[in-house]
């Protein structure tokens, strides 16, 4: 049987971040699913799994069922390639499972991607779980991108993107929005048929702020506008939500922010806080030509540069009474990149954090932050032409924040850059693969690129796993106490030194979505992260890993032990896994 190495590090962890409980990430199962694999959702109460299976020509949800050992068995595949009639074409965003027996699918029209043209509604095919037909689409709103629902299960909440094309201008821009499905009485799949467009309500960022909420502030990438910062409404760009019963979080990541979008409270169907993140300094790798300031390694995180947390992913806890949102920080440019410049091109103001600062290796040249992508439309405090403070897409990192407030309770900084470096400096910084562009080539653009999410508790333990699209790596962090967070697990199936064909063994490369799901709630008895891999079009194929989570404390000795190595991490653990 043809089998792969993998890297499997435990209890290592970045300067920044001690060491606690630690645990460990173990490979049980996996498929590759060549067209698609992007986002999984897991329905507890049958062991089925379903992920998003979609490119030219092909558009369907491929269900598996979950077995005992962790393996995944294909069953049913959802065939949406007819939604928008028999001629049109369209793409599968995200899927969810629900427990009373179905299924529901976001999917966008293709055809309008560049210039001025007109993207018609997205929508949502619900469709039966068991047998795999659709039994009701619905129109929502513009470019769907991901689904969520009320932990009651009564309202179904889409992240309508309304993604920004290129060259679009005010009159043809279409505005992003939260869908809400009204789902109350669903109680199984034979119910659905019934659902009308009544069920849906659109909520833009036009008529349904609360009284006194502006956009004033948010971030605008707009360019025919940027002599006005505050963005239209059609410039609001949802991207992901996560729920309770009576508020949705979601994340516009192109705006830099998160609405909090009132479900069933005095402002009903009103957005009530938006919340600015505004810039979090990292310091980074921000070259692919190093080495920097004389130094002789390849890899260098040194540089200390404002960075926009831009959230892709959201998820949620609660502590104490109080909701803690938690978000990847991945950054975004618009479609044709038009907000962004390398920094030796940019026009950066040489008096302020410019091209004789210190802070920026003394220089803006290659080896220096000259290679880095910045934005061109922020950092500049003074209205003239010139950016004042260089300012990255991203964060390379995972945040927390207050839900209330919007105050920053934690950003894990560096760690997931000094942990590479550290510990599997042979993929830091790739490109999903190192044939791709090689070890460093990402570090002038988001690095590691956090972007999957998930939250799970485990052993009385609390844990953010976050997904490094680019790197390729797993990452598990306890956050039982917010002010001693740790790394304590790392997995990464793909060494990033060799790529298989599509269609061999799988690559696990470019994690998308991660979903924790209890040892009680699926057929392993083992507390699981099932995550949801794009791969490369063309190159790599997509595929879901299923994964194990063990939690152990270690003894006091063996906690001494990790603690010593800080920075310089644990040496790596190599074991065998039978490829799939």
């Amino acid at each position: 049987m043809q089998t792969k190495l993998h890297t499997l590090l435990v209890g290592a962890t970045c300067a920044l971040l001690p060491v606690s409980a630690f645990a460990s990430l173990n490979f049980l199962g996996g498929v590759e699913l060549t067209d698609g694999g992007e986002i999984v959702s897991f329905d507890s109460s049958s062991g089925t799994l379903a992920a998003t299976n979609s490119s030219t020509g092909n558009h369907f949800v491929q269900l598996y069922s979950l077995g005992s050992n962790g393996s995944l068995t294909a069953g049913t595949s959802v065939d949406l390639n007819g939604v928008y009639g028999a001629s049109a074409t369209n793409s599968v965003t995200s899927v969810l499972l629900d427990p009373r027996g179905f299924g529901v699918a976001s999917i966008v029209p293709n055809g309008a991607t560049t210039g001025l043209a007109v993207e018609g509604l997205g929508k949502v095919a619900f469709f039966d779980r068991s047998t795999g037909s659709v039994l009701k689409t619905l129109d929502v709103g513009y470019h769907p991108d991901s689904i969520s629902i009320t932990p009651d299960g009564t309202r179904l909440l889409i992240a309508n993107e309304g993604e920004n094309l290129a060259g679009e201008d005010n009159t043809n821009a279409r505005p992003g929005s939260v869908s809400v499905i009204n789902l109350t009485g669903i109680s199984g799949a034979g119910q659905l048929s019934g659902l009308t467009s009544a069920a849906v309500t659109n909520h833009d960022f036009n008529s349904n702020l609360a009284s006194g909420l502006t956009l004033a502030g948010l971030r605008n990438n707009r360019l025919d506008t940027l002599t006005v910062k505050s963005p239209d409404f059609r410039d609001v760009e949802p991207e992901y939500i996560t729920a309770s019963n009576s508020k949705a979080y979601v994340t516009l990541q192109e705006n830099n922010a998160i609405a909090v979008l009132d479900l069933d409270g005095a402002n009903a169907g009103q957005y009530t806080a938006l919340h600015k993140l505004g810039t979090i300094t990292q310091t980074i790798d921000p070259s692919d030509r190093d080495p920097q300031n004389g130094g002789t390694t390849a890899i260098k995180i040194a540089t200390p540069v404002a960075g926009l947390p831009m959230p892709d992913t959201i998820t949620k806890f609660d502590r104490a009474g109080t909701t803690y949102l938690v978000t990847a920080n991945e950054g975004d440019t618009r479609v044709d990149n038009a907000d962004r410049v390398r920094a030796a091109s940019a026009s950066v103001d040489a008096t302020n954090n410019g091209a004789g600062d210190v802070s920026y290796a003394g220089n803006l040249t290659n080896t220096g932050i000259g290679r880095l992508y910045l934005s061109n439309i922020d950092g500049n405090t003074d209205a003239d032409a010139a950016i004042d403070v260089p300012t990255m897409f991203g964060t390379r990192s995972f945040s927390i924040w207050n839900s209330t407030t919007g105050t920053l309770v934690f950003d894990s900084g560096s760690a997931l850059e000094t942990y590479i470096r550290d510990n599997a400096a042979a993929t830091f910084n790739i490109d999903k693969a190192v044939s791709i562009g090689g070890i460093d080539s990402r570090s002038p653009s988001k690095g590691p690129e956090p972007e999957a999410l998930a939250f799970g508790s485990v052993d009385g333990r609390d844990y953010v796993f976050v997904g490094a699209e680019r790197q390729n790596g797993i990452f598990q962090f306890d956050i039982t106490d917010l002010n001693n967070v740790s790394i304590v697990g790392y997995f990464n199936l793909s060494s990033g030194a060799t790529v298989s064909s599509v269609g061999a063994v799988p690559d696990y490369a470019s994690p998308e979505s991660i979903q924790f799901i209890s040892s009680t709630n699926n057929p392993t008895g083992k507390n699981i992260l099932i995550v949801g891999f794009e791969g490369e079009p063309g190159l790599l194929g997509g595929s879901i890993a299923v994964l194990e989570v063990a939690s152990a404390i270690p003894e006091p000795s063996t906690a001494a032990a990790l603690a010593g190595f800080g920075a310089l991490g644990l040496a790596a653990l190599r074991r065998r896994r039978s490829a799939r």
